[in-house]
């Protein structure tokens, strides 16, 4: 009977799934480009579906695709791209952007797959590929039901030794991630002698939405480079950085540190090349490729371009030692939008781009250097790739704990950006939290639930210095977004010495874990004194498993009252605590 009854579960399920349905690009509805010799236009060749394919220069191509219920769907685009280099085109379901969807080069005449993920509302819907940058071939879209994988991540930060601050910011993140989102903004303008809550960045946003954002970003700036030793402005703002992220974290808020690093050399004040700087300014052609050995990505500890890297990698490490030494945690995002050809670290010109391996030596040095040599241990690192298409650009997964993006949607545009969620969870990692480490208007949290696409945190770019990158999202949405409970405000932060706060990991030895169905299975070879606890993944107490002495052998504990999604396991013992995120199917 048991087997009988499977069979006719999975057949059951089965027949509520959606068939796979292709959608022929050629017979859907072509919009014209600006310039009419850019327009989509209809070609034949026998390798396509149907005979028939869309050259697609510009322009747009909207199909009408029918959904049986109102929820996501995957979106598989059947393209190539025998143009150069990759592109980027953006997909919308009526007047919903989902997102902008990279198109890697594609040998040949070959068309290859990529995927996203769409939410349809039950009847007829108008998908839509929007040109914005590259040509590529259209030969249809493909549109499934979606199933999420789930996310397998560590408890435990990348970082052998951490301090117990980064292990609790880690920890934090962790216990967020898919349920709430960090508010956070950048800082341009730092005024000396001035509190964090009057910083023109942060007063912007709690202008516009009535609460202090939990995250604010610091730039190293002007912390290295021709000016960073002589001009006393420079020292000044760094060092006023230092001080404001101390007092953030004091506040219960997360210091967020990106670094446009300067010419190592000092042979110019600059970080961008030639074809991304402004009219007049000035611009680096540093190459750091010449500090390795000849031949290879190794480096040449004897090489003037190695010394130069290594001089600026110390003053950094100092400035996050001093942050150290006050027991303040933070996030780094080194190197960010790597292979983007507007840093030196990417590309020494446009027509001189960085390889993945060449970047990921540099990578490891700035890691290396600063954890291994210098011992900074208060870090939670940010790997921050241009786009998911960048596979070969990444360090390995024992170098950060973050994978993050960065997207600029035009002003009043709230959408989750689940395209580039998606693309960076199947692309790159299942095992890392996701975050916007940089963007324009806020994503409306309705948008991140209902797309399955929570970002752990968002950041825009500051409103001084001209940038103006608050005011892209207009006031109400501020406020309906910080007045949800899926958003975290600075008030809603419970402090770092709070009950959220997880002290440092340690292994409890020699027991073994393990969930079966609905039901946690435990073994251990020693009588131990033990608590054993579920946590929501907002924080909150869920339930006591057990409590008190757990003899020799194995016990099984009933998760069955637990609706499906992740939890915190945690098991206090004589030898220490052990935090690890359970997931109930």
């Amino acid at each position: 009977m048991g087997i009988r009854k499977t069979f006719f579960l999975v057949s059951a399920l089965a027949s509520m799934a959606m068939a796979a349905t292709i959608y022929e690009a050629e017979l859907g509805t072509l919009g014209n480009a600006s310039d009419p010799s850019q327009n989509p236009a209809i070609t034949t060749d026998a390798s396509a579906s149907g005979g028939k394919y869309v050259k697609m220069n510009g322009g747009s191509i909207s199909l009408t695709v029918t959904a049986a219920e109102t929820k996501n769907y995957a979106i598989k685009i059947h393209y190539k791209n025998n143009y150069g280099g990759s592109k980027e085109n953006i997909l919308a379901v009526g007047s919903n952007t989902i997102g902008s969807i990279v198109f890697p080069e594609t040998q040949a005449s070959t068309f290859e797959d990529v995927e996203s993920v769409a939410r349809l509302n039950a009847g007829q819907n108008t998908v839509s590929i929007n040109n914005s940058w590259g040509w590529i071939d259209v030969d249809y879209i493909e549109v499934s039901d979606y199933v999420a994988e789930a996310f397998n991540i560590s408890s435990t930060v990348v970082t052998a030794g951490a301090t117990e601050e980064a292990q609790k910011l880690y920890t934090f993140l962790v216990n967020n991630f898919q349920k709430k989102t960090i508010s956070g903004v950048m800082t341009g303008d730092v005024a000396i002698g001035t509190p964090l809550k009057s910083q023109a960045d942060v007063v912007a946003v709690h202008t516009a939405g009535g609460k202090y954002p939990v995250l604010v970003g610091f730039d190293f700036l002007f912390a290295t480079g021709k000016a960073g030793d002589v001009n006393s402005w420079n020292q000044d703002y760094t060092n006023e950085t230092i001080k404001l992220a101390k007092e953030l974290w004091d506040l219960g808020g997360i210091p967020a540190f990106t670094w446009h690093w300067k010419d190592p050399s000092n042979a110019v004040d600059a970080f961008y090349i030639e074809e991304a700087q402004r009219d007049g300014d000035e611009f680096t052609t540093f190459d750091y490729r010449t500090g390795f050995k000849a031949g290879t990505t190794e480096w040449d500890t004897n090489s003037d371009t190695y010394k130069q890297i290594v001089e600026d990698i110390d003053k950094i490490s100092d400035l996050f030692l001093t942050l150290q030494e006050q027991k303040v945690a933070a996030i780094f995002r080194p190197l960010h939008e790597c292979g983007g050809a507007w840093f030196w670290w990417s590309a020494v010109s446009k027509s001189d781009v960085h390889s993945g391996a060449e970047f990921v030596a540099l990578y490891r040095l700035v890691y290396d250097r600063m954890v291994k040599v210098n011992g900074v241990k208060n870090l939670v690192w940010n790997w921050n790739p241009q786009t998911a298409a960048l596979k070969d650009w990444n360090p390995g997964e024992e170098y950060f704990d973050i994978l993050s993006v960065d997207i600029y949607n035009e002003a009043n545009d709230h959408a989750s950006n689940a395209a580039a969620f998606n693309g960076l969870k199947s692309n790159i990692s299942k095992n890392k939290i996701l975050a916007l480490s940089e963007n324009g208007p806020i994503p409306d949290v309705e948008n991140m639930h209902n797309d399955e696409a929570v970002w752990s945190w968002w950041m825009p770019w500051y409103e001084s210095w001209s940038g103006g990158f608050v005011s892209k999202t207009a006031a109400s949405v501020w406020q309906s977004n910080f007045n949800d409970e899926r958003i975290l405000t600075l008030d809603k932060m419970p402090g770092w010495n709070g009950p959220i706060s997880i002290s440092k990991t340690a292994s409890i030895n020699p027991l073994k874990w393990s969930v079966q169905g609905k039901s946690l299975l435990i073994h251990t070879s020693k009588n131990d004194n033990v608590k054993i606890e579920v946590y929501g993944m907002n924080g909150a107490h869920i339930k006591t498993l057990a409590k008190g002495t757990l003899s020799l052998g194995s016990h099984r504990f009933s998760l069955e009252d637990l609706s499906q999604g992740l939890y915190m396991l945690r098991v206090q013992g004589t030898m220490g605590v052990l935090n690890r995120t359970i997931t109930i199917k």
